[in-house]
């Protein structure tokens, strides 16, 4: 039989440093943080696609679950069954980290087929997430689904219609998007109607937020690193609902959102070390973590490292020091109003300011070089500098 255990979901475009013929920018030094694919997808025949000759590898069925046609039943189709869709065409191109160029070519049905197939209409929901043999999960937004027209399930790769163990049996195309978006060894889909709305309403920095949790050392490529667990962090928060998601942001520009129920328990963030900050798990194989992460979120809280925004975000100069504007900074979180609201702004040492959201343009976060960050004010504002800002909470 081919079980779905123990096996391995190395999204090959997790790899990615550029991108050939897109012209697409490298993202980063590590894996899964550039985007993927090249080409255009074209029309085939629409005849039934040749199979592998393998009836049990073509009875091997991916699960599509969240139709609401079905009641929260789930429905199934094989890979005999996606063979018979019009097929599609993808050629791809990446270069590695180690220097090498690699090209393939994926032939496979449209996603919008797929559901159509399990009797759904894809323009119906709100999102989806893609789910591999070994758990790997990753959720795609209306925004990315709009962005992929060409989406599609990958059923033959250079010609082999029986995948390798590493990605039957179907392999995500998600051309022009990041690595891990690239799902391996699809085993399930699931549809949401509604993708859960954050409200955040209070922005921490990291080494405030988890002042005083005991480190865990967590290996990394060979590198005993520390960690902080994400259970404590979530201990710390008022409330962290269980339906939403759990999104990080690198600074490269890659966001990653994680079902909360993957991330309660044994979940870490890599503090120092190559790639910190990091998302290590067990069961998070290596070039699939989210590196150098600016910031990430629960459905109210979001917390980031001071030192990682400046990377990607404008900087602004007040008193002779550059930093981030305080609000570009909530807005970049993902709060959802800022300028007609209030804020109290939280220092560690016990400061206490409301202010005004449109005041916090004239305002910047500095990082220092200890993990914390200080706020400077631009000259005619009454409120004092913060030499090391805690928190910025909207005000009741």
């Amino acid at each position: 039989m081919y079980g779905f255990a123990n096996a391995k979901n190395l999204v090959p475009a997790a790899f990615i440093c550029c991108v050939a013929l897109l012209s697409a920018a490298c993202g980063g030094t590590g894996q899964g943080t550039a985007p993927a694919g090249s080409g255009s997808p074209r029309q085939m025949q629409t005849e039934a696609a040749a199979d592998s000759g393998d009836p049990e590898y073509e009875a091997l069925v991916i699960q599509v679950e969240g139709l609401r046609e079905l009641d929260g039943d789930i429905a199934e189709v094989s890979i005999a069954e996606l063979r018979t869709l019009p097929q599609q065409a993808l050629e791809g191109s990446y270069k590695r980290t180690t220097g090498l160029y690699e090209e393939f070519f994926m032939e496979g049905p449209l996603l919008q087929d797929v559901v159509a197939l399990a009797g759904g209409n894809l323009e119906d929901y709100e999102g989806l997430g893609m789910i591999g043999r070994d758990n790997y999960y990753c959720l795609f937004s209306r925004d990315v689904i709009d962005a992929t027209p060409d989406l599609m399930l990958a059923v033959k790769v250079d010609g082999e219609p029986r995948l390798d163990e590493d990605k039957y049996p179907a392999w995500a195309a998600v051309q022009g998007q990041f690595g891990p978006y690239w799902v391996k060894q699809v085993a399930k889909i699931i549809l949401y109607e509604e993708v859960p709305r954050k409200a955040i309403t209070s922005v921490w920095t990291f080494d405030s937020l988890t002042e005083g949790i005991a480190r865990k050392e967590y290996e990394y490529y060979g590198s005993r690193d520390m960690a902080v667990d994400l259970e404590q962090i979530f201990s710390r928060l008022d409330y962290v609902d269980s339906k939403a998601f759990f999104t990080m942001k690198s600074a490269d520009g890659f966001k990653k959102n994680e079902a909360m129920n993957m991330v309660k328990s044994r979940y870490y963030i890599k503090i120092d070390g190559a790639d910190a900050p990091t998302n290590v798990a067990p069961y998070i194989q290596l070039g699939m973590n989210v590196q150098k992460i600016a910031w990430f979120s629960t459905n109210a809280d979001a917390v980031f490292f001071p030192d990682l925004l400046p990377e990607y975000m404008d900087t602004k100069v007040i008193k002779g020091e550059a930093g981030i504007p305080l609000d570009e900074l909530l807005y970049e979180v993902e709060v959802e109003s800022v300028r007609a609201v209030q804020f109290d702004l939280l220092g560690r040492a016990g400061e206490h300011y409301r202010v005004q959201g449109s005041e916090l343009t004239d305002a910047i976060l500095v990082p220092l070089s200890d993990g914390r960050a200080k706020v400077v004010w631009a000259e005619g504002y009454d409120y004092a500098d913060i030499d090391s800002l805690m928190r910025i909470r909207l005000a009741e």
